[in-house]
């Protein structure tokens, strides 16, 4: 598998229903990283970005998260709305900032 540019982890971790937390997956994650894998391919751009599915990312109260590398940023609250506008921008190795609730460090 070649190494891409930008890689799009996807949380479609899934909790118990009773779990105080939730789950990206009860969120709707599992549909987002569908869209959001076609909507590279679509675009043409998979052979730069690739979206991968996650387990935890440990932002359960951000709602469905995507963590954007080598960027080092989370995406959260991310709906089906979003998948175009963030398969454009990581295209471009940008940032959709309106979606952004964590940054990380860029240090090895």
């Amino acid at each position: 598998m070649p190494h891409r540019e930008h890689y799009l982890f996807v949380c479609i971790n899934r909790r118990d229903d009773a779990n105080p937390r939730g789950s990206c997956a009860q969120k709707g994650s599992e549909l987002i990283a569908k869209k959001l894998k076609d909507a590279l391919k679509t675009k043409g751009t998979a052979r730069t970005v690739r979206a991968c599915t996650s387990s935890c990312l440990d932002m359960c109260e951000s709602g469905v998260t995507i963590v954007q590398e080598p960027e080092h940023v989370v995406y959260g609250h991310v709906t089906l709305d979003d998948v175009d506008e963030i398969a454009d921008a990581s295209a471009r190795g940008q940032v959709v900032e309106r979606l952004v609730v964590a940054r990380g460090s860029s240090r090895p």
